[in-house]
């Protein structure tokens, strides 16, 4: 995916064209979410933020998620979609102007996933996920130049409604 394609999908506005089946056998399609991101780095330091994200779809093959961090100045998108030539799921997301692509395998069944992306010179992350009706679970290893650099524990859970 270019930068430019990631740009134009993620700028779309969110569409009701059904999703494909294999984006809905995935886990919770969750338009609005509370996520939670516990990161501890190798030398010790921890950090901890809970985010809203939102989802939405694009022409039934992309689920683009947005984030606000308070780690960055913009919000951040990442798109999903299933690649049937390669047999998994594939996500990307953007970082500067570089594009980062991951791969990602379910079992369906069992409600599990990994996650595996290489990006930028010699980064790579490693995530065992689960997932149920209402809440997606993953732990995710970062290195870089095949060092420990991280662990990021991110929950994700429906938002729920503001009351009045």
């Amino acid at each position: 995916m270019t930068v430019e394609k990631f740009r134009e999908i993620a700028s779309s506005p969110g569409d009701n064209v059904p999703l494909d089946p294999k984006l809905l056998a995935v886990g919770p399609i969750m338009t609005n979410a509370t996520i939670t991101v516990d990161v501890k780095y190798a030398d010790g330091r921890t950090f901890k933020e809970t985010v809203a994200g939102s989802l939405k779809t694009i022409k039934g093959k992309y689920i683009v998620t947005t984030v606000k961090s308070g780690l960055s100045e913009k919000p951040m998108d990442s798109i999903t979609a299933y690649d049937a030539k390669a047999g998994c799921y594939k996500y990307w997301g953007l970082f500067g102007d570089s594009i980062a692509e991951g791969l990602m395998v379910y079992d369906t069944d069992k409600k599990i996933y990994s996650t595996y992306s290489a990006f930028a010179s010699g980064w790579l992350e490693f995530g065992v996920n689960d997932y149920s009706d209402t809440n997606i679970w993953s732990h995710t290893i970062i290195q870089s130049n095949s060092v420990l650099f991280c662990t990021r524990n991110v929950n994700v859970v429906p938002a729920k409604a503001a009351t009045k």
